[in-house]
């Protein structure tokens, strides 16, 4: 049912818009009341975030059934996750733009970490694509021929997806092909850009797209936090706690978080949810990210 409600609620949000479609329009398309909506999802902007990470999750998948199909040479492997890609982004561009400008601002940091671990898991998966075809000799200059391998793609997506052009996915992925060729196979006389060292972010990341760091567990807890306390303020106090959230979102990711504004923050939204564990846990982690830096 979980996975219904989402495919349900992505194509909702594709035609009527984020903020046109309801939680009460969601549950009717699928069959179940309002309540057995919000059993599964807190809110429309908890489910909007899943849906996003369900939709790349299926893409993920339809690209790990061509790996396992024994018949395919690498290099038509990578033919055929060229198409799936850009037939996919090209039916998402539009809808992740109008999302972005619909999210509301609180949403919108966990909009773009989300965004973040989507970018890192595409470059992750493009990596080890072009490796799998044209072998460990790209090593040296991977991410480079990576960054590039992605720019075409990009170009063409909007070209398809914004523009309106009718390019046959299938011809555009021969095209790139053709290009990777000679592309992966020529020796820069030059020092590689984007070395092990610059991309050890991007390496770390595992394949569940869990960053291997504390940011991560410092986003989950402010996330965890701020659903506790809008769960438990009335509509007209939303405005001031999303506006308090955001600041303790932000200065959570800075470099010197004060901590004379993080307690004032913390003791300004317990006025609507008790959020001692979720601040213990906070200050916890942000001095282990000072340690490790």
């Amino acid at each position: 049912m979980k996975e219904q409600i989402m495919e349900n609620a992505l194509q909702s949000f594709a035609i009527d818009g984020y903020y046109a479609t309801s939680m009460q329009q969601i549950a009717e398309n699928c069959g179940i009341s309002k309540a057995s909506l919000y059993k599964y999802f807190t809110s429309k902007e908890a489910l909007l975030l899943e849906t996003l990470e369900y939709n790349l999750d299926e893409w993920l998948k339809r690209t790990t059934n061509i790996n396992l199909d024994q018949s395919l040479s690498p290099k038509e492997e990578l033919r055929q996750k060229i198409v799936i890609e850009l037939e996919a982004m090209k039916n998402n561009r539009s809808l992740v733009h109008s999302l972005m400008r619909a999210v509301p601002l609180t949403k919108n940091a966990e909009m773009m970490r989300m965004l973040k671990r989507t970018r890192v898991a595409l470059m992750n998966w493009h990596r080890d694509s072009l490796l799998h075809a044209y072998g460990e000799t790209l090593r040296p200059f991977l991410w480079d021929r990576v960054a590039l391998f992605q720019g075409t793609l990009r170009e063409y997506v909007v070209l398809m997806g914004d523009d309106h052009k009718a390019l046959p996915a299938h011809d555009v992925a021969d095209l790139i092909i053709s290009h990777l060729d000679t592309l992966m196979t020529s020796s820069p006389g030059i020092s590689p850009v984007l070395t092990s060292d610059v991309m050890h972010d991007y390496e770390m990341y595992q394949q569940d797209m869990k960053p291997a760091g504390v940011q991560e567990e410092i986003d989950e807890v402010c996330y965890l936090l701020r659903e506790k306390v809008k769960n438990h303020a009335n509509i007209e106090q939303q405005p001031e706690v999303d506006r308090a959230l955001e600041t303790l979102y932000r200065e959570t990711e800075a470099d010197a978080p004060r901590t004379f504004l993080l307690d004032a923050l913390c003791l300004y939204l317990e006025q609507w949810a008790p959020i001692e564990n979720e601040r213990k846990k906070l200050y916890e982690l942000l001095e282990s990210r000072d340690r490790e830096t």
